[in-house]
């Protein structure tokens, strides 16, 4: 789900709130009222940070993780009431629009983290983290509650896991961006690191839980599960070639072997020069923490990074 601009989240949300077809309206939940404050704080969070007012853009964040908390805590009050459809809807709708914010911070703050400067770039750093984290917590809860609920009620909720498990490309593609600055300050270069770690293995993650689902829901609804399905195992190869691509442009060419203590660097430009340095900004896993899961394909060149 890629947003360069905000202007279209409005839409976004009526549309999120909307109840699934053939559905009687019920009254918004307290956790999408406070997914709709979180995500109207995400908006002002961006436009601060893209005119350059920092510590503005850090205190709007704080708004921000503080409705998409109270968002989470009222999903997971809502869902003892899923013995019934209805109930059960009701949490599926509530977790699509948190999963759903969540998501768009997520993309939307690895495009600006790059912006900023000082405290604020590392709260934007470790909110990318927790943004990732909170998706994945609400998408996990509701897969794992899909063989509990009413037969009738799965479908939709098949359709919720599926949606919110494939949108991890966007936010890899922005963290590998951000990361291949060489000026990136090295606090923060580990805190993204870090999140693209948790990035990548969430795309695993989604092929797991697909598969999952396949098996729990009616046969009209596995086309599309298997849809979603083939789409992130897709991502996956271009999520790893971004990663390749990274690892490049930090290296200056083929990464030296482990143990070796040098690699190329960036030549004529000043780039990163020696394994030891890369592994003091990005930690002593480096390069084995970019890349945290087992590829089902070969990385030429790349080897040893990717396991």
């Amino acid at each position: 789900m890629k947003f360069t601009t905000r202007l279209a989240t409005g839409a976004l949300m009526a549309s999120l709130l909307a109840v699934p077809a053939g559905a009687e309206a019920k009254p918004v939940s307290k956790a999408r009222t406070e997914a709709v404050k979180a995500d109207k704080s995400l908006d002002r969070v961006v436009s601060l940070a893209k005119r350059n007012r920092d510590s503005a853009a850090a205190g709007e964040l704080r708004n921000y993780r503080r409705h998409l908390r109270s968002a989470e805590a009222q999903v997971r009050r809502q869902r003892a009431s899923t013995g019934s459809v209805a109930g059960a809807e009701s949490y599926g709708r509530s977790v699509r629009v948190v999963g759903a914010v969540s998501d768009q911070c997520a993309d939307s703050l690895s495009q600006v983290v790059g912006d900023v400067g000082g405290g604020p770039q590392v709260a934007l750093a470790n909110a990318i983290k927790a943004c990732i984290a909170a998706r994945e917590r609400v998408v996990e809860a509701l897969t794992q509650l899909l063989d509990q609920v009413p037969a009738e009620a799965r479908p939709y909720l098949a359709k919720v896991i599926a949606m919110l498990s494939t949108d991890g490309q966007n936010e890899v593609a922005a963290i590998t961006e951000t990361l291949a600055n060489p000026a990136l300050p090295s606090d923060v270069a580990g805190i993204l690191t870090q999140a693209l770690e948790m990035a990548t293995a969430a795309i695993d993650d989604a092929m797991a839980r697909l598969q999952q689902v396949l098996v729990l829901v009616p046969a009209d609804v596995r086309p599309m599960v298997q849809g979603a399905l083939t789409l992130v195992t897709q991502q996956l190869r271009s999520v790893m070639t971004m990663v390749k691509d990274l690892l490049t442009g930090l290296f200056g060419g083929v990464p030296t072997k482990p143990g070796t203590g040098t690699s190329g660097g960036l030549p004529g430009s000043g780039g990163l020069p020696g394994l030891n340095v890369l592994q003091g900004i990005f930690g002593q896993g480096f390069p084995f923490n970019l890349v945290p899961i087992d590829l089902p394909f070969n990385v030429s060149g790349f080897g040893f990074a990717t396991r």
